[in-house]
């Protein structure tokens, strides 16, 4: 179900690569579910005294639908009292004026999204078609510039939507709006539900849609037996390294054998593809981190991975780094990097 791009040789890509990508944080909405909460990584932007974004599904509003990607997305609502949901974080690298982006999301509508009415206090079906809106600005919820507005997202289910962003300023934050189809018509309930953004990909500003340019294929290579295994394991995870803020893991941008792009961590995607070939041998990683808020975080982004990668939840067992460990036998020394991992014969 992902986007199917042409596999080309990576030097094809010269302009893709001569500017940043800009990689949003947590941007398949990974979190607990929960109602009236904003997944991590995002925050509110929204009235005073009305309710955040709620993350799906959790089995609240009557809202089923299964996620795009990974296992959990968000839902956002407007009201019958002309208010409205949004989400917006600060990008890890301003926007540049005078380049343009390529950006895509996931959306869809649910056909049932059950609360209470603000204008009633009766029960009513949040239901019904809403836009969304891609803003630009400098601060949290700051709507400087709008930098996209989508057709009225009315699909009960998931439909990609692709546009091309064009800052007339370097904008340090992003914000994503759930609208009313026709602002100056009387305010009704609706919802959006969005998963699977994608990173901010410089494009060439020369056509009226520019579009997404090819990615560099990546596959893991076939490998013969637990030796090769141990080994290509080893090569990879130590390349592996950890965002400036020590929470995330870095990520980069490419395409699978398939044509679907991903934007994980390559080395542990390809870590993950390789275990993959070996459904008999499992895995231990215990990671690292100086506070519960970065382990848990660190925790989150390798789970995502390796499932992004195909591997199995059953060959793979993630935990906290314990001191323990210093006396045990790993891929690598305990002291080259701040998560370890070990292989486990079923």
């Amino acid at each position: 179900m992902r986007l199917l791009l042409f596999l080309i040789p990576l030097f094809c890509c010269t302009f893709l690569f001569s500017q940043d990508v800009i990689f949003l944080e947590n941007p398949s909405f990974e979190d607990t579910p929960a109602f009236s909460r904003p997944p991590m990584g995002w925050y509110y932007c929204g009235q005073s005294g009305e309710s955040p974004p709620d993350i799906h599904p959790g089995g609240f509003f009557e809202v089923d639908m299964p996620p795009f990607d990974g296992n959990t997305y968000v839902g956002m609502v407007i009201r019958d009292n002309g208010t409205g949901e949004g989400l917006g974080q600060r990008l890890p690298a301003p926007m540049q004026q005078g380049v343009c982006y390529n950006f895509s999301i996931y959306a869809a509508r649910s056909e049932d999204y059950w609360s209470y009415s603000r204008i009633t206090g009766e029960p009513a079906n949040y239901n019904q078609a809403v836009r969304l809106r891609v803003w630009g600005g400098f601060e949290n919820c700051g709507r400087r510039e709008l930098l996209w507005e989508t057709e009225a997202i009315a699909p009960a289910q998931w439909k990609q939507y692709e546009m091309a962003l064009r800052p007339t300023q370097s904008f340090t934050h992003i914000l994503l709006e759930a609208e009313y189809l026709n602002p100056y018509s009387p305010p009704y309930n609706g919802n959006i539900l969005l998963d699977h953004a994608s990173p901010l990909l410089p494009i060439g500003c020369d056509s009226p849609n520019p579009e997404r340019p090819p990615l560099e294929a990546v596959e893991a290579p076939k490998l013969e037996d637990l030796r090769a295994l141990r080994a290509y394991l080893a090569e990879q995870g130590l390349q592996l390294r950890f965002t400036v803020t020590g929470a995330g893991i870095e990520r980069h941008l490419f395409a699978d054998a398939a044509g679907n792009a991903q934007q994980v961590n390559k080395y542990l995607w390809l870590m993950g593809r390789a275990l993959s070939q070996f459904p008999g041998t499992e895995v231990l990683i215990a990671v690292g981190g100086e506070s519960d808020f970065v382990l848990q975080e660190r925790l989150m982004h390798f789970d995502y991975t390796l499932q992004a990668a195909g591997l199995s939840p059953q060959q793979y067992h993630l935990r906290p780094r314990k001191r323990s460990d210093e006396k045990k036998e790993w891929l690598w020394p305990v002291e080259k990097v701040d998560y370890l991992i070990q292989l486990v014969q079923k």
